[in-house]
């Protein structure tokens, strides 16, 4: 049996995921948590492929799950928005997208997605994603400063 670390053996489920090959990403993802029940970038990459191929209910629950363990995982965060939106439950998809968007304050595609969910709800785009106390907060963190923060 070939020896591979943990991190290369995720790279590798990242690569199955981009090429599509979900269940077999899974199948991998499931594996490696039956080993290591507690590792937080499997989990990120089981709930990533389960989004990715449409099995929301089982994403959701992953999702809760790294929320959880990891209540600022903006990947968490990102795909529960993708999931309550196709629910239909726009208030819950602006809400996780706010968080991911306090988390990378500065990423344009999570600006452009807040406002597009913005528009939907309430007919009209917002000029402008605006800075959460909670995204300020980290920002003057990340800064060290804390004083402001």
């Amino acid at each position: 049996m070939a020896r591979i670390s943990l991190r290369a053996y995720n790279n590798e489920i990242e690569a199955l995921i981009t090429q599509e090959n979900f269940d077999e990403a899974v199948a991998h993802c499931r594996h490696i948590l039956s080993i290591f029940p507690k590792h937080v970038p499997t989990y990120r990459l089981l709930g990533k492929a389960y989004l990715e191929s449409k099995r929301h209910t089982d994403a959701l629950d992953i999702f809760q799950r790294l929320l959880s363990a990891v209540p600022d995982d903006f990947i968490a965060h990102l795909g529960m928005s993708i999931i309550r939106e196709d629910e239909g439950n726009l208030n819950a998809a602006i809400w996780h997208m706010e968080r991911a968007f306090e988390l990378q304050p500065y990423n344009s595609a999570i600006q452009s997605e807040l406002r597009r969910l913005y528009e939907r709800r309430d007919g009209a785009a917002p000029v402008k994603a605006r800075l959460t106390r909670g995204a300020l907060a980290r920002m003057y963190a990340k800064g060290n400063l804390y004083e402001q923060a």
